[in-house]
């Protein structure tokens, strides 16, 4: 994502956080931001998709901070360390996690709904592959359970630490859990029947492909928007230009493949580079619909659909 459209998305989450987000407006955004609403509606299509760039860019950061690696030692060290370092971003997002908290965001339009239900999911889903890792047959049948209730858990202590003045031990409030997680897990007596079972997981894998789906058509229209801009320069720099965005669709779409990052980037240094401002919207767009588009298909389904 480019600089620029980074900070319009800061700023307008500090905006959305203070006054809330229905009661912003696009004139206290261009404002706040020193452009015109030429330049705005350049960069976003409208404030609802402006609201959906917001969520996804700072989900995607918080779901990347809880997620990573957690270092070395045991999967329940590791676990332990990645719900201490979810505690202590707290403050880091608290602007977004303020509105999050304060503002009926599902209701301003379907897509940001769909986006609001697939993060839920995707949490859900990375609970249930961390708790399968860490406690293996132990968790077994109940895992969809033990997620949901570890799910649970987690949310009301962030919720309770969010509106805490006074700093408290991120590490301690981490290990405190884990032991409340092995309770739980040791709790299920044998042959006793789980509450969830796997089909818990279909509404959020129906909607991931559909969602993949609508990217994909997404994506392609974009290429073709690419294509046609193409069309009204000389013939030469036209046939180059169209057979770069040929070999960049084959390497996102045609592969049953990840797009190799280093061909993709390539292809779209050539196309920028080619002086040509009718194709800047245009490969802008491009961009982001295959930022979408391989954020959507980055998502595997892991160990727990082995059970």
């Amino acid at each position: 994502m480019d600089e620029r459209r980074v900070q319009f998305i800061e700023a307008a989450m500090k905006l959305f956080a203070e006054k809330g987000y229905h009661e912003t407006s696009i004139q206290d955004l261009v404002e706040a931001w020193g452009i015109s609403k030429g330049a705005f509606y350049h960069h976003f299509a409208s404030k609802e998709d402006l609201l959906l760039a917001v969520l996804r860019y700072y989900s995607e950061k918080m779901v990347a901070d809880f997620m990573a690696g957690g270092g070395e030692g045991t999967e329940k060290e590791r676990f332990t360390r990645q719900l201490a370092a979810h505690f202590s971003h707290i403050r880091e997002y608290k602007d977004f996690l303020r509105m999050m908290m304060s503002e009926q965001l599902p209701k301003v339009n379907p897509e940001v709904e769909r986006y609001m239900f697939r993060q839920h999911g995707r949490l859900f889903l990375w609970y249930c592959t961390r708790l399968a890792e860490v406690y293996g047959e132990e968790v077994g049948p109940y895992v969809y359970d033990v997620a949901m209730m570890t799910n649970g858990i987690i949310r009301q202590y962030l919720f309770y630490f969010f509106f805490r003045e006074e700093a408290f031990d991120a590490d301690a409030a981490a290990r405190f859990l884990v032991r409340r997680i092995d309770a739980i897990v040791a709790s299920f007596a044998a042959g006793e029947r789980p509450l969830l079972t796997e089909e818990a997981l279909v509404p959020w894998i129906e909607l991931e492909e559909r969602e993949r789906k609508r990217q994909r058509e997404r994506l392609v229209s974009a290429f073709a928007a690419v294509r046609e801009a193409a069309n009204g320069l000389d013939p030469k720099q036209a046939n180059d230009v169209l057979e770069a965005v040929a070999a960049l669709e084959e390497e996102v779409l045609g592969r049953n493949e990840p797009p190799r990052a280093y061909i993709v980037e390539a292809l779209l240094l050539y196309l920028r580079h080619q002086q040509a401002p009718r194709l800047a919207s245009a490969l802008d767009a491009l961009s982001q619909e295959m930022e979408a588009y391989q954020r959507l298909n980055g998502w595997e389904r892991e160990p727990w659909k082995k059970r």
